[in-house]
């Protein structure tokens, strides 16, 4: 499964935009996920990836904001919804190691989603 990205989303001289590359680097350096797995997902080269990642320019970005979001955890499931309740169609849950699950709903930023989920596994 390839990415396929327009000319406006190119950089001049290179196959990949930076923003793709940092993308790929985040989500290589993401816990139980290795270069070789992001390679095969996306199609390019685990040798690029691995240049990419040691260099500054192709570093995710910190977040922007320093605010806390609250969050909810639950020891056992997850409280029943009213059946009235709007649900956003693009919703994930993701049970971590230690049971614990997180529910992300559209919009969501997924360098936070990833940091929360690693404060959350420990």
């Amino acid at each position: 499964m390839g990415f396929m990205m327009s000319k406006e989303q190119r950089v001049r001289g290179s196959k990949y935009a930076a923003g793709f590359k940092r993308q790929l680097v985040g989500e290589s350096r993401a816990a139980g996920t290795t270069v070789p797995m992001v390679s095969a997902r996306h199609g390019v080269p685990a040798s690029r990836i691995y240049s990419w990642r040691s260099d500054p320019r192709f570093q995710p970005s910190a977040p922007e904001t320093t605010a806390f979001t609250p969050v909810e955890i639950f020891a056992g499931d997850a409280p029943e919804l009213p059946k009235d309740a709007i649900l956003s169609s693009a919703r994930i849950e993701i049970t971590l190691e230690n049971g614990r699950k997180l529910s992300v709903s559209d919009g969501a930023d997924a360098g936070f989603v990833l940091e929360l989920a690693r404060g959350l596994a420990a």
